[in-house]
């Protein structure tokens, strides 16, 4: 009996012995771990050795090139075997997919956008806002004094805004850029400005800017001889940009009065209106001060006449100015009023 039991306990040694691989055997026979210490630390121990060297092989190349590069954490400080953070693992070997799915997008919206930028400047040769245009040029001068304009002009006619005061249009017989009154505001023939505007003087670069049906719209800029910039000033088809505008209906069709606003400061050209679209009053601010002549309208709807001419202060500088009524008119344009001239002395110079 006790002679089988010794024939088992040495066919199992054998049979394990059989099992671990040479690998493993090899790896037990190293007799060399101070090879492998970690910086300033215990020296790993074969057996924590044969552990990292079954864990490599677990892992795929480029987990294990991850191992390699972060060596020194691998071990905790009891000398024992200690699993690295998946940011070590990945940190140098690993691909930051979400870095070049998002330089893939940006690429992606820079394309899109120079897309886009070069539509509109073919659309810019024949449309504005929507509207078709025909690019023209003018020239008006020679040598040191010649003046060049290249602007555009809408291909079919359309009523500008009866709201707009200054109206900009190609004068052909004049041949130039005006905002004068024409005879017949509607009449087809008028050449009215829409789109781009450019200024030259001398090939020097003096005002850029956009028109809309006539009226002064968007960024506008003026420069000096050496292209140094003037002015500049921003507009909303007519309008200054910043203006605050009041209307008679909630659909924003009928507009009640224009007041000028830059930079914060009520300053600029005030307008109010009639309900039937015709001009009631006009006179300009300067810091929330009202400034020269104001002119008041009837509202007639064939033709318009004056009502009122009242005069202010010529600038918010002047102090004691009372403000005084020069002209009044009926609605059929006569007279009723007209303030006596003030007498003068003239003193003769002494001849003394």
């Amino acid at each position: 009996m006790r002679t089988t039991q010794i024939a088992i306990i040495l066919f199992s040694g054998l049979f394990l012995t059989a099992l671990v691989t040479p690998d493993v055997r090899a790896q037990g026979r190293s007799s060399a771990p101070s090879a492998l210490t970690t910086a300033g630390g215990p020296p790993v121990k074969a057996a924590k050795k044969e552990k990292g060297a079954l864990l490599k092989k677990v892992l795929p190349p480029g987990l294990q090139s991850g191992i390699n590069s972060v060596s020194g954490l691998v071990t905790d400080s009891t000398g024992r075997l200690a699993a690295p953070s998946l940011s070590e693992l990945t940190s140098e070997t690993m691909p930051d997919l979400g870095l070049k799915v998002k330089q893939l997008k940006k690429r992606k919206d820079e394309f899109k956008e120079a897309l886009r930028e070069a539509k509109q400047k073919r659309m810019a040769r024949t449309d504005y806002e929507g509207i078709g245009i025909t690019r023209m040029f003018n020239k008006i001068g020679s040598g040191d004094r010649t003046i060049e304009e290249e602007f555009y002009v809408l291909k079919e006619y359309r009523k500008p805004s009866t709201f707009v005061r200054d109206f900009y249009w190609y004068d052909e017989q004049g041949n130039r850029v005006t905002n004068a009154v024409p005879k017949d505001r509607e009449q087809s023939e008028i050449l009215i400005l829409h789109g781009p505007y450019k200024r030259y003087a001398n090939g020097t670069l003096t005002d850029e800017g956009f028109y809309y049906l006539g009226a002064k719209d968007g960024r506008w800029e003026k420069y000096d001889q050496n292209f140094m910039l003037l002015d500049k000033s921003r507009w909303h088809r007519g309008f200054p940009a910043d203006a605050r505008i009041a209307y008679y209906d909630s659909s924003h069709t009928k507009i009640k009065e224009v007041i000028p606003v830059e930079y914060g400061k009520i300053r600029g050209t005030y307008m109010a209106f009639h309900e039937n679209g015709r001009l009631a009053e006009e006179g300009k601010f300067e810091n929330g001060v009202k400034i020269g002549r104001w002119t008041e309208y009837h509202p007639n709807t064939t033709r318009q006449f004056r009502r009122k001419l009242t005069q202010y202060a010529r600038d918010q500088w002047e102090e004691g100015f009372e403000p005084y009524v020069i002209s009044e008119w009926d609605e059929k344009g006569k007279m009723t009023y007209e303030r006596p001239k003030e007498k003068t002395v003239v003193e003769e110079a002494d001849d003394n």
